[in-house]
């Protein structure tokens, strides 16, 4: 791709997120393209979870078709820690999505900004040619060091590290503003709210494992951040905050019948995110478009449930087992989002707190999220 070409992507770029001019000619002065690595990852078509490599040397159109797109790019797999199957665990954000981030940040040449989840290092580079003085943080020790190299001798200086993101940099501190290129549920990590300061802000995809992500963009005052939502993205998850699913247990379960159509919770991504936000480590499988049609759930706890898509109103359409009744939870969080007349995502917010308390609310703190508590634990039934 010419750097014509990259320009008129940048463009289209500025013109769905509002990006202000001077961080569109930043974008425009630092392509893509310089930072990705020579071996990128897409899926293999009809593979299921299998991925296949494009290398620059060996396919140079493709690469250069992917990485010049508008859409992530996968630069890195390692075994899941699902099944042991190759998934992604790095990879360079959409434009869309780098922009929108650039922009709620909103960094100030000379200002201090504490960059985590390094990645390939474009964010970085980002902000460095837009004048801040940038500290990125990268855990993965072959991530941080090629970004090491890439990021060296540039004007002003970019202190790249290798060390634990989650715990921010605190010799740098304090910093003006905090991004992160990786989301994260349920907590704003303390060390961050620490080591920005008063007034600052933090620019962070947090989400739920029923919705990932919302981006946030908070401000640090008087020992918080706080803050609204400011749209949709998609991130990988912090490492730490990977979900470790236990094997569920398929002896016994509870039987009843749903009290909400389960195409009602999924409908939409608004209805999804509420949800989510009020059950945060519940997630589902997609409902097959055939067979059997059951809607699956899963809790990190080892929880479960199963609901007949099609049959939901039935006396037995719904089968839940474990310490809690995640359907039940699931149903209690969307008729609480229902009666409020379905809000979205940008009435909602977050307050996190130096003591490690976050929690969600809509449309100011005075009205905090819900928190659906495990239910009460009737006896199982063995499944037929």
């Amino acid at each position: 791709m010419s750097r014509d070409a990259w320009r008129e992507l940048v463009a289209e770029v500025a013109a769905a997120t509002g990006l202000p001019a001077g961080w569109q000619a930043v974008m425009e002065s630092v392509p893509r393209a310089d930072y990705v690595p020579p071996e990128v990852f897409v899926p293999e078509a009809g593979s299921g979870r299998r991925y296949r490599a494009v290398r620059r040397d060996t396919t140079p159109e493709e690469w250069l078709a992917l990485v010049c797109s508008r859409e992530p790019v996968i630069t890195q797999l390692r075994p899941s820690l699902f099944d042991g199957a190759p998934a992604p665990s790095s990879s360079s954000s959409a434009p869309v999505a780098v922009a929108r981030m650039l922009a709620l940040l909103d960094a100030s040449p000379g200002e201090r900004v504490l960059d985590l989840g390094s990645g390939t290092g474009w964010t970085a580079a980002l902000l460095s040619a837009a004048g801040a003085r940038v500290v990125s943080v990268e855990a993965d020790p072959e991530l941080a060091a090629r970004v090491q190299a890439l990021l060296d001798g540039r004007r002003p200086p970019v202190t790249a590290l290798c060390a634990d993101a989650v715990s921010g940099h605190p010799p740098g501190a304090p910093y003006d503003a905090l991004h992160a290129g990786f989301a994260v549920r349920d907590r704003i990590p303390v060390a961050w709210i620490d080591q920005v300061r008063d007034g600052g802000r933090i620019v962070v995809p947090f989400g739920s494992l029923f919705a990932n992500t919302g981006l946030v963009r908070l401000t640090v005052h008087d020992g918080a951040a706080e803050g609204h939502f400011a749209g949709a993205v998609s991130f990988m998850w912090e490492r730490g905050q990977l979900p470790r699913w236990p094997d569920p247990a398929q002896a016994a379960a509870v039987r009843s019948a749903s009290a909400v159509n389960p195409r009602d919770v999924l409908a939409t991504g608004a209805s999804r995110w509420a949800v989510g936000l009020q059950v945060p480590d519940v997630t589902y499988d997609p409902v097959p478009a055939r067979g059997d049609r059951l809607l699956r759930l899963w809790s990190i706890d080892g929880s479960w449930a199963a609901v007949a898509v099609d049959d939901w109103s039935s006396p037995r359409a719904v089968a839940q087992h474990g310490p809690r009744r995640v359907w039940d939870e699931v149903c209690a969080a969307w008729q609480w989002w229902e009666e409020r007349g379905r809000p979205g995502r940008s009435r909602f917010g977050i307050t996190a707190r130096r003591t490690g308390s976050c929690h969600a609310w809509l449309d100011s703190p005075a009205v905090p999220l819900p928190r659906h508590a495990p239910s009460a634990d009737p006896v199982d039934e063995p499944l037929p």
